[in-house]
């Protein structure tokens, strides 16, 4: 018997899909000949994020040793696990074999440690090998074939099969479809086309929204203001390109101190945000690794007791039953830190999170006087993560992510609280506190700060362009910038119903997918994210119908699959891993024959307006 699989995205997601339709094919499905079609838009094995021909100074803000792709023994899995190493294990494996290897991925593996954050393309170079070694070790009636293109829609063809329809018109057809394209964006907003319209009419230069790798930072001319907008992720990766890139230097000064040597080409950055400062740092640990923090109410005894009694049940209530445990636990981990130190500072959490909320500034100088004090924090928080209360509650947020998102995986937390009470309140915290920049980019950022190339403006910063310039004011009063330059630190991620991706409005203009929402007490819950199934990831049609032969995963259903934006880490039971494995399991089992047929309809949605159509 002979199968066809595709899968949609292959980056980390879809490789690690890969891996595991090798290792369970011959328990679910023994002598199936199967082809699989590899399917990417950018890169077939990095995918867009991870794509190799990107900068050097864009960086992963995960440490090497947290990087894999392929599943442990702490994962459940069908098949066999210990596929390969991780990140940080290849990048030794690279330095020990160079003549294997491009020169300059030699030269940053053989500099990298398991505490290093490697630049997303070494990263990418890690998964496309990480996919080579999965079809190299597959069984010769196991055929993978790639294929880079947009993939524009997916249809029933009259006989059930699956029909993949390409931008450049080539057609493949299917049996089963597993659709892993990560975080989409939103890059077309509404905001960003009148911006560039304005942008073009008065002669102002604008970089609009977007991933770092895909915009042309050489728009931005040396030695003139340039107002940014964003102090994220993104921000943090321009610290690299636009000065290092540039032919900068750091050095550290006797005080201990970074500073920066310019090199004459640096613009000059004005940078902003909503809530007014950056995502707190990664820090330096004195044996390279964090170890994890254990939560005293949240702990690993109580996350295998909710397993055992409400697995498949999805009745518990995180809002109710969890969140108050898990900030019980953040504040007295933050106390206890703070009384070995001698310090009076109580647990806050909203001040943790915003310092800046909340607070009013008479004038620009009480503001860069505030700053000070933060980066000095700042500093202290990533050169002593160990005794700081500040960092030890950003790491148990990442012990608590973590946690959760097993259980989500495992269907123990009731849908609409998944989406109220950990996508809406939770998660943006988490990214805030525990997502940031390697803490190089954040003395990296006080340097360039000391130096007059970058200042960072007060909270709620807004922009209007008029003729040849545009104007940024900021909740500082008398806080005016003008500059011909607007540039975009940010991107819209994960916001389906404004993303630009062909496919998923293909599938939802049609019907054939709707998006996620859920009956809670009071109202439903709007979600931007596809509809599936809590178990098998199943496409869901606009009448509430599984599909049997779709699967999303990943970002797309990530209202149903909790922080499943965050790649796979070794030895944690890891989601993305788990759904990878889930994603195979049910592919093959449809392809064998062993998969129930789906008469489970989850049902119309309530007659709730949609926030915003798809964009056509």
């Amino acid at each position: 018997m002979a199968a066809r699989i595709a899968l949609v995205g292959v980056g980390p997601r879809g490789v690690a899909v890969a891996a595991r339709l090798v290792a369970d094919r011959d328990a679910l499905a023994p002598g199936t000949a199967l082809t699989v079609h590899l399917i990417d838009g950018v890169a077939v094995g990095s995918g867009r994020t991870w794509r190799p021909d990107q900068s050097p100074y864009l960086l992963n803000n995960t440490y090497c040793a947290e990087t894999t792709v392929f599943a442990d023994e702490t994962v459940p899995t069908t098949g066999p696990t210990g596929g390969g190493p991780s990140l940080a294990a290849w990048t030794q494996q690279v330095a020990a074999h160079p003549d294997a290897f491009a020169d300059d991925l030699v030269r940053e593996a053989s500099a990298a440690h398991p505490w290093s954050f490697p630049s997303r393309r070494l990263q990418g170079a890690y998964y496309r090998w990480a996919l080579h070694e999965v079809i190299a070790r597959a069984p010769g009636d196991v055929t993978f074939l790639e294929h880079v293109g947009t993939v524009v829609a997916l249809d029933d063809a009259a006989d059930g099969a699956q029909l993949l329809t390409l931008a450049d018109g080539t057609a493949i057809t299917v049996d089963v479809v597993v659709l892993a394209q990560g975080l989409l964006t939103s890059d077309a907003s509404t905001e960003a086309l009148s911006l560039a319209a304005q942008a073009s009419a008065h002669d102002v230069t604008y970089v609009a929204p977007g991933m770092p790798a895909e915009r042309d930072w050489a728009r931005l001319p040396a030695g003139e203001r340039v107002i940014m907008r964003g102090l994220g992720a993104n921000f943090f990766d321009l610290i690299g390109v636009l000065f290092e890139g540039r032919g900068g230097r750091f050095e550290r000064a006797a005080d201990g101190r970074l500073r920066y040597l310019p090199s004459g080409r640096e613009p000059v950055v004005s940078a902003g945000s909503r809530r007014g400062l950056p995502y707190r740092g990664k820090a330096y640990y004195p044996d390279g690794l964090p170890a994890p923090i254990e939560l005293a109410r949240f702990s690993a005894t109580r996350e295998r007791d909710l397993l055992r009694a409400h697995a498949g049940r999805a009745d518990v209530d995180a809002g109710v039953e969890l969140l108050a445990d898990i900030r019980a636990d953040f504040r007295d981990l933050f106390e206890a830190a703070a009384s070995a130190r001698g310090l009076g500072e109580r647990f806050d959490w909203p001040a943790i999170v915003f310092p800046a909320a909340g607070r009013t500034f008479d004038d620009e100088a009480a503001w860069e006087h505030f700053l000070d004090d933060y980066f000095t924090a700042e500093l202290d928080r990533i050169h002593h993560p160990d005794t700081n209360p500040h960092k030890i509650v950003h790491r148990a947020m990442e012990t608590a992510r973590r946690r959760l998102a097993r259980l989500v995986l495992a269907q123990v937390i009731d849908p609409a609280s998944v989406v109220r009470d950990l996508q809406q309140s939770l998660l943006p915290d988490g990214l805030v506190l525990a997502s940031g920049p390697p803490p190089e980019r954040v003395e990296r950022l006080i340097a360039l700060r000391a130096a007059g190339l970058i200042e960072i403006l007060g909270p709620g910063i807004a922009v209007e362009i008029g003729p040849g310039a545009v104007t940024a004011t900021t909740a500082i009063p008398g806080q005016l910038r003008h500059a011909r330059v607007l540039a975009e630190a940010r991107m819209t991620l994960g916001n389906l119903r404004t993303c630009d991706d062909p496919l998923v409005r293909h599938l939802v203009t049609t019907g054939q997918a709707r998006f996620h929402r859920v009956d809670a007490a009071d109202a439903a819950l709007e979600t931007n994210t596809l509809d599936v199934t809590g178990d098998g990831f199943l496409m869901v049609d606009a009448s509430g119908r599984p599909h049997p032969h779709r699967v999303v995963l990943g970002p797309p259903a990530g209202d149903v699959q909790f922080y499943s934006a965050i790649g796979a880490v070794p030895h944690t039971g890891d989601k993305m891993l788990a759904g990878a494995d889930i994603a195979a399991s049910h592919a093959l089992r449809v392809v064998a024959g062993l998969a129930p047929p789906v008469c489970d309809r989850k049902g119309p949605l309530p007659a709730v307006p949609a926030p915003s159509p798809v964009p056509g």
